[in-house]
């Protein structure tokens, strides 16, 4: 998500908080960690290429 609608907009802050805590259960909303993070979405790029990168086929040589 742009950083800036969490960083501002602070009943979007709010919903989605109580989004994810509505979604999982109470003990682990515990553990998710949301805050604000400059150049998230460059470090969200690469985690997600990372996470996508585990499921590329391995052809044989």
């Amino acid at each position: 998500m742009d950083g800036g609608l969490y960083e501002h907009y602070t009943e979007f802050r709010n919903c989605l908080e109580g989004t994810i805590k509505e979604l999982l259960e109470e003990e682990a909303s515990e553990s998710v960690v949301v805050e604000h993070f400059n150049n998230g979405s460059g470090i969200g790029a690469v985690l997600l290429a990372a996470s996508h990168s585990q499921y590329l086929e391995v052809e044989d040589s």
